[in-house]
């Protein structure tokens, strides 16, 4: 592989560290690395987004746009984005779905000030394609994880029993330069994806 990419062997050890710990090879002492076959696992720590995952686990993603607004930010949403009192969001409400199901139920606030004037339509596929178009490409993000159980409208959209279990995303996410672009509210199902957590020793 050193040979073929012309790379340092440093280089493709650490390539192979980064498929390991994401889960896409396995490493057997004595024996070989192999492709696990697993295809539908993810990993929590790549920001990624759900129109590419979904697309990368071998489904067709879509997305059904239940509400999109332009409101004035509410306390939380103007002290996360940084925003000066009375400044605006553009309030998005979603499903996303994998070959027709539904996988996550999700509500987006991006401050108003980043949309340029008239670009309000879209067909919001991936808000992260649509922010990258305008300049601001998601680079880090902080998430809270929460386990909930379903109910009233999120076990709709999903379409799942109330009280079936899900994992519940609260994310700020923020651009190349630092700025927070995007505050996002998830509710996922576990009936698609299997999503992991790497972890290593420091």
């Amino acid at each position: 592989m050193s040979e073929r990419f012309e790379v340092s062997r440093a280089t493709v050890r650490e390539a192979y560290r980064g498929l390991i710990d994401a889960g896409v090879l396995t490493r057997s002492r004595g024996v070989g690395t192999f492709v696990t076959g697993v295809p539908h696992r993810h990993s929590l720590d790549l920001n990624l987004s759900y129109t590419e995952m979904i697309r990368d686990a071998g489904f067709a993603p879509s997305a059904k746009v239940l509400a999109i607004s332009v409101r004035e930010a509410d306390d939380h949403e103007r002290e996360a984005l940084k925003l000066e009192r009375g400044a605006e969001v553009l309030a998005v409400e979603r499903i996303r779905l994998a070959d027709e199901t539904p996988v996550v139920y999700s509500q987006d606030r991006i401050p108003y000030s980043l949309i340029p004037s008239g670009e309000l339509t879209g067909p919001f596929g991936s808000l992260f394609t649509y922010l990258r178009s305008m300049g601001f490409d998601a680079r880090t993000a902080r998430t809270r994880l929460l386990p909930v159980l379903a109910e009233g409208a999120v076990a709709k959209h999903l379409q799942v029993d109330p009280g079936t279990p899900l994992l519940f995303f609260d994310e700020l996410d923020f651009d190349q330069t630092g700025r927070p672009i995007i505050i996002s509210y998830e509710w996922h199902a576990s009936n698609v994806f299997e999503l992991w957590i790497n972890r290593r020793a420091p």
